[in-house]
């Protein structure tokens, strides 16, 4: 390759990582209007509270319409919200009541928005944060652990993962599931145990926790005290498509901050994968929770329909524990998956013992699932 041809294509990267990184030229819009900051992160619309989102449109004589549209996390459209200019008026504060455009209360999420601006021709350019923040892992901040409370500081507004399990063993629960939270001190409250009530995680000593996240783009606004409907619940209702995860136009880094692809995937794809197990007898295929010692046993691991979609897109593994210790693993996982195994050939020895499932997919989920089960002796 010749050396101009090598300074032209260098140029030419050097351009698109302007681009990425500059929100003048990713947006194209911010000299007729730009988003100010917030008096604060979150708000709560189930307590009828409002949130107040400043807009500075220099030279309003200049343009046709203003709009802030809101958008979920998967840049689906929610609602629009619509600014009257008026000469000679460049501060605006578009206030917004945490509802769609059906009038409904949007779930505990963190919303981005986009600005739109038409200008006299009919030309429209949108401002998007997105594309110039957002994904910028956050892992040095003050973390603490307690007795049922996890701490941390946090130095931007972020979607977080908090998840608890055995060193060298399996992971037994995921407390903060990729959730938006804002700006400064948080303590997550938990009882300690496995999300199936079996395990005594938090009093185990080998027990280990990892505290990551990624900074949420620009002005995004987090909402919370839905309990009605979640996330998922709200997509499914609302008709939105199944997004796939895009590979095309990822950043590994910006300005010298490593992006966590994770940034990139649908937010549902993220999640643990919700599992189902259970213990079956290899004659009736009746569940069981109690085994004589050289007996066979069925473990059938399955998965939620939609979470199944999404992990297909990647591979995934299915490890199984017996007491925290590895026992066995599918590195190429499919479901249903049946596991047939002896707790006598294992050398479990009669008593209570806790099976501990894992699905994990290459980009980091999953899911557990915690099945106790005794072990009699043959001849009882």
């Amino acid at each position: 390759m010749s050396a101009n041809r090598q300074l032209i294509i260098g140029l030419l990267m050097g351009m698109q990582m302007l681009l990425a990184a500059c929100p003048a030229f990713a947006s194209g819009g911010d000299a007729l209007a730009s988003i100010g900051e917030y008096a604060k992160e979150s708000f709560s619309p189930q307590r009828n509270e409002l949130f107040e989102i400043p807009v500075t449109v220099p030279t309003p004589e200049t343009l046709k319409a203003v709009q802030v549209e809101i958008r979920t996390a998967d840049d689906d459209p929610v609602r629009t919200l619509e600014i009257e200019l008026s000469p000679g008026i460049s501060d605006y504060a578009v206030v917004w009541d945490g509802r769609d455009s059906d009038g409904r209360i949007v779930p505990d999420e963190a919303y981005h928005l986009l600005l739109k601006m038409t200008d006299a021709n009919g030309d429209i350019s949108v401002s998007d944060a997105r594309k110039h923040s957002g994904g910028e892992e956050v892992y040095d901040f003050e973390k603490q652990v307690r007795q049922g409370t996890i701490e941390y500081s946090l130095p931007a507004a972020s979607r977080m993962l908090v998840r608890a399990g055995i060193k060298n063993g399996p992971m037994l629960r995921t407390i903060v599931d990729w959730e938006p939270r804002g700006k400064g001190f948080h303590a997550e409250h938990w009882d300690g145990k496995d999300a199936d009530d079996v395990v005594p995680v938090e009093q185990n000593p080998q027990v280990g926790y990892l505290i990551v996240g990624y900074r949420l783009p620009d002005n995004a606004i987090i909402t919370y005290g839905n309990a009605d409907e979640s996330y998922r619940e709200y997509r499914e209702r609302r008709g939105y498509p199944h997004r796939k995860a895009r590979f095309d136009n990822r950043l590994l880094e910006r300005h010298g901050k490593v992006i966590r692809q994770e940034f990139y995937n649908p937010l549902l794809q993220q999640k643990s994968p919700r599992i189902d197990v259970t213990l079956l007898s290899p004659e009736s295929r009746e569940p069981m929770d109690v085994i004589a010692g050289l007996s066979e046993v069925l473990t059938q691991v399955d998965l939620d329909p939609l979470d199944e979609l999404y992990l297909d897109q990647e591979r995934y593994e299915i490890s199984f524990f017996i007491d925290n210790e590895f026992i066995a693993e599918e590195e190429q996982g499919f479901v249903p998956f049946v596991w047939r195994w002896s707790p006598g050939r294992l050398g479990v020895e009669p008593g209570d013992h806790v099976l501990t499932v894992n699905v994990s997919g290459y980009n980091g989920q999953v899911g557990v699932r915690n099945l106790a089960f005794s072990v009699i002796e043959d001849d009882q």
